[in-house]
């Protein structure tokens, strides 16, 4: 079964809002689903187009159904809920290579 990943590119308005309301609490819920970050935020070199928003967010689960059971915890979905205000993002959920 291929590992499942989160990639999330996001625009954050209010970077201290948005850090109380969902950065400082996900990370908890990230590891309650075995999930991992591979990439959260940091410099990037646009090469061929570009993302619409800056921050690129990459994050592996041990399997797809991790990954969706993360993203439809009612825990996670208040964060977004709260974070909502602050941000604008695109989200997906991607099967990993299996060779």
């Amino acid at each position: 079964m291929p590992k499942g990943y989160v990639v999330a590119n996001v625009r954050i308005d209010d970077p201290d809002r948005y850090k109380t309301s969902y950065q400082d609490h996900v990370g908890s819920l990230i590891e309650k689903y075995q999930g991992t970050f591979l990439v959260r935020g940091g410099d990037k070199t646009d090469l061929e187009n570009a993302f619409p928003y800056e921050r690129l967010v990459i994050i592996e689960f041990p399997t797809r159904q991790h990954a969706e059971d993360w993203y439809n915890d009612p825990e996670y979905q208040q964060l977004v809920t709260d974070a909502n205000p602050f941000i604008e993002r695109t989200v997906v959920i991607i099967d990993g290579f299996t060779g």
